[in-house]
């Protein structure tokens, strides 16, 4: 964070956030955002209080990255983690994990349950709490408070004809988060009884390479030259006996 504030830091974050809550399709030819869902309808609850943040978007980039750190930078990663364990508002904290939960739950009495994928990005601007971070939803009008550090994340449309929810993490202050040299890197594991195995994030099968017409060499090039020629002196020499 902090510009900070968008700074490369956080540009990685929210890109492989997003590729993560997208509806690009995998090699199942469903979307990503359906994909963490079956895991988490079935498998585990990423967003219960038994697990700690950092932990949870560790597991999440990896997945994506194949095992590469977001971000790349070690002082911007060790503070990210350090955000997310210890110096999130509670408030802002409880909104996350709600709306996310709402999100990849199911759709049944849940709009937000059926958006087709999810936004994140970070934004330097004065909070309404007054508090450093805000989570806003992206909603623009209404009642301001509705959309700042709400349990319900809106279904909002783009111009495709999707759906999406916006996650948008305000900061009023544009500096860089406090260092965390001591921080966990990985964060550690939340335990056997939290953790359901690797979350799973199947890549799309590459396009078949097209295969480029062989070369002849100078010698087979030279041949068919010449057959091209003796063929055309065949042609005429039937015309001229017509």
């Amino acid at each position: 964070m902090g510009g900070f504030i968008n700074s490369q830091a956080d540009a990685e974050i929210c890109e492989v956030l997003n590729r993560r809550f997208s509806n690009d399709l995998n090699a199942s030819n469903i979307t990503y955002l359906d994909e963490l869902r079956t895991f988490f309808n079935g498998k585990e609850n990423l967003f219960s209080n038994s697990h700690k943040l950092n932990r949870v978007f560790h597991r999440l980039a990896t997945s994506v990255t194949g095992g590469s750190f977001v971000p790349k930078n070690n002082h911007s990663r060790w503070r990210w983690f350090h955000l997310l364990k210890a110096n999130l508002p509670n408030a802002v904290e409880k909104a996350i994990r709600d709306q996310l939960t709402a999100i990849l739950s199911p759709a049944a009495g849940n709009p937000a349950g059926g958006v087709d994928y999810v936004i994140f990005s970070t934004v330097h601007q004065k909070t309404h709490s007054g508090d450093q971070f805000e989570l806003w939803d992206g909603v623009i009008g209404g009642s301001p408070a509705s959309h700042f550090n709400s349990s319900v994340p809106t279904p909002l449309g783009d111009a495709n004809g999707n759906t999406y929810c916006a996650l948008i993490l305000e900061c009023n202050v544009d500096q860089p988060l406090p260092d965390a040299p001591g921080e966990d890197d990985p964060p550690p594991s939340d335990g056997n009884n939290v953790e359901k195995g690797p979350i799973p994030f199947s890549k799309p099968k590459p396009k078949p390479m097209k295969k480029s017409p062989k070369k002849l060499s100078a010698k087979k090039r030279a041949k068919k030259s010449a057959k091209k020629v003796s063929r055309k002196g065949v042609k005429k020499t039937a015309k001229k006996g017509r």
